[in-house]
C-alpha cells in the first residue's frame, strides 16, 4: 500500500490539543513520531504504567505515521479482548469516538479481531476481512504457531503489515515473538509495556523513545494512591523433621524459600490474609462511592481454591480463575466485572492487561521473587475509578504475610510514592522560576545578563483555544441528538436519522479541523513545551536522588558567585534557574520565542546541563 493509500496519514486525526487525551498519550505519540524520523529502523519502546492509557495510545501510534496495514499483538486472550472491545468501532464507545480522536465516524479505522478459521470457505471470509481491515488485533498464539497453519505467519505475506505494535512488551523476547518480527517486513516497530524488565531482567530490545513512570501517574492522580498492610504473628514455628522450630532454625536447616512457601500454605497465615483484606473491603464498601473487589494471587490451583473456600466462610462470593481453564475463567471474570463476584482468586492469569477499576485490595497468598509478576499483579489494583474520591475510593491497599519476602519488591512502590513527591516540588520551582516577569535583567559576575524568561505562551491563547475546541465538540453532539430525537418524534426512520447525523459529524469534522489548522504550530508548540517540562523535572529529580543531594538545601546557591543563582532560595531553585540561564545562552532567546526546531535542541543540550550541575555537587563534597 503507498503513502497515498494509507488511511493513517490521509484521516486528520485529532491529537495534538485534544484535551480528551491524556498528557502522557498524546506525548508518546510525538516522541514516536520524532524517533522514527531520526532513527526509522530500530524498535521503539513505550513505557505507561497500568491505568495511564497504554490502549489508548495503541490507537493513537498508526496516526500520521503508519504507511499501511498495523498489527497489533497482545499476549493472551485476555488482553486481546480489552483491546478489541476498547477499538470495536460497531459501538460509540470505540477510543476514538469516544476521545475525539476521529469526529466524523465514516472515517473511524476498519478493525478486525483474528481468531482463525475452521473451513475453506471460512478461510475466504476471514481473508477478505483480513484484507479490508486497518488494523488487525490477534493474540501471540494465532499470530505464530510452528504447529498451527493457521496462524498469520503462514497465511500472510511478509510484507503484509507496515507497523507491528507489540502490547506487554516485556515477553517480546520469546521465541514466539522473535520468529514473528523475523517473518513479517514491518518497517516500524513499537513495544508497549507497563513492566520494562523481562522476567530474566534482561532489557527489551530497542530505543526507550519514551516513559511516564508510576511516580508521575500517582502525582498527576491518574492512578490509586497505594498503601501496604503487611501482617505477621508474634510467634511463628515451623515444622522440620516433625519438629517444631522458630524462623531463625527453619532458615539454618532448610532456606528462605521454604520458609517463604511455608507461609504461603499455612492455612492460619491464610485466614490472617482474608481477614484484614476483608476489612479494608468492608471499609471501603461502608465509606466509598464504588462497589470495590478484591484480586487474590494463589500458588497454585489447589491453594486457590483452599483461599477461595476461606472467603466463602466470611461470607463473600469467591471463584478461582487459572490459565489451565480459559474458558471457564472467562466466564468467571464476566461475573466478576459485573460485581457478583466479590473475590477472585487468580493462579498464573490476571497477572497484568486486566482492566477493572473496582478493584482496590489486592490480597498476596504467594512469594514473588522478581519485580516484574509482582508489579503486574500490583497493577491490577492501581487503575482509578473515575466516581470515587482520591481518599476512600481511588486508595489501593495490597494485603500480605510479612514471612512471604516481598518487602524488598514493595520498596519499589515506596520508591515511587517518594520520587512523586519529590517531584511535586520541583515541578512547583519550575513554574514559580518561569514565572517570574521582570522589567530588567539579573546580571552575573562574568556580566552576562540574563532575563529570566516568561511562562511559555503566558497569554494562555493555546490552553483557552483546547477548551473551546472541546467545548464546540460538546455542543455539537448535543445539538445533533436533540435534532435526532425530534426527528424520531416526527416518525423518521433510523435510517434517515442515521443519515442526518453523519453529515453533520462530516460538517463538524471538517469545522474543527479547519480551526485546529489556524492554530496547529502553538498547539504544537504547547505540546512540545509540556514534554520539555517533563524531561527537565524527570533529569532533575533523577539528578537529586542519585546525588543524594539534599532539594531543599542552599549549598548550591551558597557556594555560587553568580548574584542570580545566589538569589535561589533551595538547591532545586538553584538547578531550575542554571537551567533556564543555560538554554537562554545556548538557545539565544526565551522560551516564550522558542519555536519548534529550538525544543529539539534543547532536548540535546539538556542532559548536558545536567551533568554540569552534578559535577557542582560532588565538588561541595571535597
Amino acid at each position: 500500500m503507498s503513502k497515498e493509500e494509507s488511511y493513517f496519514k490521509s484521516v486528520n486525526a485529532f491529537i495534538e490539543g485534544n484535551i480528551a487525551l491524556r498528557d502522557p498519550q498524546r506525548a508518546a505519540h510525538r516522541r514516536l513520531k520524532e524517533s522514527l524520523l531520526r532513527d526509522p529502523d530500530t524498535h521503539k519502546i513505550v513505557v505507561l504504567p497500568t491505568g495511564t492509557g497504554k490502549t489508548g495510545t495503541m490507537g493513537l501510534i498508526p496516526y500520521e505515521i503508519s504507511d499501511g496495514k498495523v498489527l497489533i499483538i497482545t499476549p493472551g486472550v485476555v488482553i486481546r479482548e480489552g483491546v478489541s472491545d476498547e477499538f470495536d468501532t460497531r459501538t460509540p464507545l470505540n477510543f476514538w469516538t469516544k476521545r475525539n480522536v476521529i469526529l466524523d465516524d465514516t472515517k473511524l479505522p476498519q478493525v478486525y479481531r483474528y481468531a482463525g478459521f475452521q473451513t475453506a470457505p471460512d478461510k475466504k471470509r476471514v481473508m477478505g476481512y483480513l484484507d479490508k481491515a486497518d488494523i488487525i488485533i490477534a493474540n501471540i498464539h494465532k499470530v505464530y504457531n510452528a504447529k498451527s497453519k493457521k496462524a498469520l505467519v503462514n497465511i500472510l505475506d511478509p510484507n503484509y503489515f507496515d507497523m507491528i505494535i507489540i502490547d506487554e512488551a516485556h515477553h517480546s523476547a520469546a521465541d514466539s515473538w522473535l520468529n514473528t518480527l523475523n517473518h513479517f517486513n514491518a518497517k516500524k516497530v513499537v513495544k508497549l509495556t507497563a513492566t520494562p524488565i523481562r522476567g530474566d531482567y534482561k532489557e527489551i530490545d530497542g530505543e526507550l523513545i519514551y516513559e511516564y513512570e508510576l511516580a508521575d501517574a500517582i502525582k498527576e492522580k491518574l492512578v490509586k494512591n497505594i498503601v501496604a498492610e503487611d501482617y505477621t504473628t508474634e510467634k511463628l514455628e515451623f515444622l522440620v523433621d516433625g519438629q517444631p522450630v522458630d524462623k531463625a532454625a527453619a532458615l539454618e536447616a532448610m532456606d528462605e524459600k521454604w520458609v517463604t512457601r511455608s507461609v504461603a500454605y499455612s492455612p492460619a497465615c491464610n485466614r490472617t490474609i482474608v481477614e484484614m483484606s476483608i476489612k479494608r473491603l468492608t471499609e471501603k464498601r461502608s465509606q466509598g462511592k464504588a462497589h470495590h473487589q478484591i484480586i487474590a494471587v494463589a500458588c497454585d490451583i489447589d491453594h486457590a481454591k483452599d483461599v477461595r473456600d476461606l472467603y466463602a466462610e466470611y461470607g463473600l462470593t469467591a471463584a478461582v480463575v487459572s490459565s489451565d481453564d480459559p474458558e471457564a475463567a472467562e466466564d468467571v471474570i464476566i461475573e466478576y466485572k459485573k460485581g457478583q463476584i466479590d473475590v477472585v482468586v487468580n493462579v498464573n492469569m490476571l497477572g497484568e492487561g486486566f482492566d477493572h477499576p473496582n478493584i482496590s485490595v489486592a490480597a498476596i497468598f504467594r512469594p514473588f521473587r522478581t519485580l516484574a509478576p509482582y508489579a503486574q499483579f500490583i497493577g491490577r489494583a492501581l487503575r482509578k475509578i473515575p466516581v470515587g474520591n482520591d481518599t476512600i475510593d481511588n486508595v489501593a491497599h495490597v494485603v500480605y504475610h510479612t514471612e512471604l519476602g516481598l518487602d524488598q519488591l514493595w520498596a519499589f512502590y515506596t520508591g515511587q510514592r517518594i520520587k512523586s513527591e519529590r517531584k511535586k516540588v520541583i515541578e512547583f520551582e519550575y513554574h514559580r522560576d518561569y514565572k517570574q516577569n521582570r522589567a530588567v535583567g539579573d546580571v552575573n559576575t562574568e556580566g552576562n545578563v540574563v532575563t529570566t524568561t516568561r511562562e511559555f505562551l503566558s497569554d494562555g491563547v493555546a490552553s483557552l483555544y483546547r477548551e473551546q475546541i472541546q467545548d464546540n465538540i460538546r455542543k455539537e453532539e448535543l445539538k445533533i441528538e436533540n435534532v435526532a430525537n425530534i426527528m424520531r418524534e416526527q416518525g423518521h426512520t433510523e435510517v434517515e436519522i442515521d443519515e442526518y447525523k453523519t453529515s453533520q459529524k462530516r460538517r463538524v469534522d471538517g469545522e474543527i479541523t479547519e480551526k485546529r489548522n489556524k492554530l496547529r504550530e502553538e498547539l504544537i508548540r504547547e505540546e512540545l513545551h509540556k514534554i520539555h517540562k517533563e524531561d527537565v523535572i524527570n533529569q532533575v529529580e533523577t539528578l537529586f536522588a542519585e546525588t543524594k543531594a539534599d532539594p531543599k538545601g542552599r549549598e548550591l546557591p551558597s557556594n555560587t558567585t553568580s548574584q542570580f543563582l545566589k538569589s535561589a532560595d533551595t538547591n532545586i531553585a538553584y538547578a531550575m534557574k542554571y537551567i533556564n540561564q543555560s538554554l537562554k545562552n545556548k538557545v539565544k532567546r526565551g522560551i516564550d520565542e522558542w519555536e519548534s526546531y529550538d525544543f529539539e535542541q534543547a532536548r540535546i543540550l539538556l542532559p548536558q546541563i545536567i551533568d554540569a550541575i552534578r559535577v557542582k555537587i560532588l565538588n561541595l563534597e571535597e
